[in-house]
């Protein structure tokens, strides 16, 4: 047996839903929501994975030599190690 849920929406998060539905392989945001509410119901998480977030050059360089630079007082023994939060909070202040 199947009912009809009727919920309000604005008409851009349908439109988006409708979206974001097709492009996770649903033929509609109606197949999408169907999906979800069962998952639910039977206490199961979904995970459509995470998007790839791409940095732009400049950050992809900054990123770069930071992680050289922590590499490298790694590696002579300077990088600040913590063993607890109170000492990192102490340190931070």
């Amino acid at each position: 047996m199947t009912t009809k849920l009727q919920v309000p929406i604005d008409t851009a998060i349908r439109d988006g839903l409708e979206l974001r539905a097709k492009e996770l392989g649903f033929d509609s945001a109606q197949a999408y929501i169907r999906f979800w509410a069962k998952s639910e119901v039977e206490g199961r998480k979904i995970d459509f994975g995470n998007p790839t977030i791409m940095l732009s050059p400049e950050a992809d360089e900054r990123y770069d030599k930071a992680i050289e630079t922590m590499d490298n007082l790694r590696k002579v023994g300077k990088l600040k190690a913590y063993s607890t939060v109170e000492e990192f909070m102490k340190d931070l202040k």
